[in-house]
């Protein structure tokens, strides 16, 4: 039972534990960065749109997005475990306050004097824990520091389902685009078949030319089918990240439509922001900050065990043989005092938890300095991509340009018999896979796009 003490003996504990100063544990401060790197692009630039996917201006994907940072299932789960940090918090906080416990009671036999009978009882009593060693502060520390890890977890998961479902979506209308860029060529293809088996049959022609444009629309008809799945694979994919209902989905993504153009044809216009803006930024690194902060925390819980508890307790109660008499002052019993409780021998119990909690501390902290180094060689590396696939896309829509007029002149000179058919052959399937390449360069520019702002920790903010 923990030793009853009188309010004399509180003073002096109380005022020596006052001169004693601060809570159990070391205090937290935030880790700083020792340096600032160098990006790819000029870090003193203006900082990344909060929604920078309004700038496609497609409707279809804003909606797409809105549900998503609701509904998808991750940021579901996250925003759960952010309502449990949060009722946990509240628990901890409680634990600084007074606790007030109601009893009532009835039975037979002897009580305060009185003969065996019949009897009832009411009482009060309440228990607090003055928190002189700072143990229950810090762990309301902890527990507020988790929240806000929390509400970072919330962010986090919109951020990566945000960029996962608009990469998503800029692949399925690259699909779309290549799928109508077969087609086309397979009406060029066509006439070409057409030409070539005339010409044939007026002994123009050979049959070799014939099989020759036979197995070039053959070719290019099998590859119609194998888009159509992809296409129909994306849209669920995108279905699945944004929430909704798969069939309701297919049927809004069903239209063909471009892709997204890239809000600037010059990579080096883009708003990168500061080194520090970006660290406060991503949600991944200030889940790691604030899981730092809890840590620290958790040591000066575990090391204020090692001081004794005080706690005021109180007690009020009534003892009556009768139901009316109940609170009857020569019934009433009233208690007041203070209640210590220390652990006086543990067998070093005590200190192996507190160096486990300072290890976790030291974990916590490498796992924060972890985090920055990868976000800044993400950062570093998805500008660089996103610097050479535009460049790349430059260069292969000049590529597809000539090949188009390559086809066009090879055309024009095998109907005036100037070359012969394996020429119009090799320039329509230039012509069909440097217009294919870029459509997926395309795509790639525009999934470095969003890669840049995943990696800079900006977009997805659909408020």
């Amino acid at each position: 039972m923990r030793e009853r003490l009188s309010l004399t003996t509180l003073a002096v504990l109380s005022a020596s534990a006052l001169l004693a100063g601060c809570a159990a544990g070391p205090d937290y401060r935030a880790p700083a960065v020792a340096a600032e790197p160098a990006f790819v692009m000029p870090a003193a630039s203006a900082e990344p749109a909060a929604a920078f996917w309004r700038g496609f201006g497609d409707p279809v994907l804003d909606t797409l997005l809105v549900d998503a940072v609701t509904a998808n299932a991750d940021v579901r789960l996250a925003q759960a475990r952010l309502r449990e940090a949060r009722a946990l918090a509240g628990e901890a906080d409680a634990g600084r306050l007074p606790t007030l416990g109601l009893g009532a009671g009835a039975g037979r036999g002897n009580q305060i004097g009185f003969p065996i009978d019949n009897y009832a009882t009411v009482s009060a009593s309440f228990n607090w824990e003055l928190d002189f060693f700072g143990r229950t502060r810090r762990a309301s520390e902890s527990a507020a520091a988790q929240v806000q890890a929390g509400e970072a977890g919330v962010a986090a998961a919109q951020r990566l389902v945000g960029a996962e479902l608009t990469t998503q979506y800029v692949a399925l209308r690259a699909l779309q685009q290549r799928l109508v860029v077969a087609q086309e060529s397979l009406v060029n293809q066509r006439e070409s078949q057409r030409i070539v088996r005339s010409r044939a049959e007026l002994g123009r022609g050979t049959p070799l030319d014939v099989a020759r444009a036979n197995a070039l629309v053959e070719s290019t008809e099998a590859t119609i089918p194998v888009l159509q799945g992809a296409i129909e694979r994306s849209s669920l994919r995108i279905a699945t990240l944004a929430g909704r209902n798969p069939r309701a989905t297919l049927a809004l993504l069903a239209e063909t439509k471009p892709m997204p153009s890239l809000p600037t044809a010059n990579a080096q216009a883009l708003a990168a922001g500061t080194p520090q803006g970006l660290l406060e930024r991503r949600p991944d690194i200030r889940i790691a900050e604030r899981q730092l902060a809890a840590a620290t925390a958790n040591v000066g819980v575990a090391r204020a065990d090692l001081y004794p508890r005080i706690s005021l307790v109180g007690l009020l109660g009534f003892t009556s043989t009768r139901v009316a008499d109940l609170f009857d002052a020569a019934g009433r019993n009233t208690n007041l005092g203070a209640s210590l409780s220390w652990t006086a021998l543990d067998f070093g119990r005590l200190r192996y938890r507190i160096g486990a909690s300072e290890a976790r501390a030291q974990a916590a902290l490498v796992q924060w300095e972890q985090t920055v180094q990868l976000a800044l060689e993400e950062t570093e590396g998805a500008l660089s991509q996103y610097t050479r696939s535009v460049q790349q896309a430059t260069r292969l829509e000049n590529a597809a340009r000539e090949s188009a007029e390559a086809a066009r002149l090879a055309r024009v000179r095998y109907e005036a018999g100037a070359s012969d058919f394996l020429t119009v052959l090799d320039a329509e399937r230039t012509l069909l896979a440097a217009r294919d390449a870029l459509v997926q360069s395309q795509q790639g520019s525009l999934a470095a796009l969003v890669a840049v702002y995943r990696a800079l920790g900006g977009g997805w903010v659909t408020s």
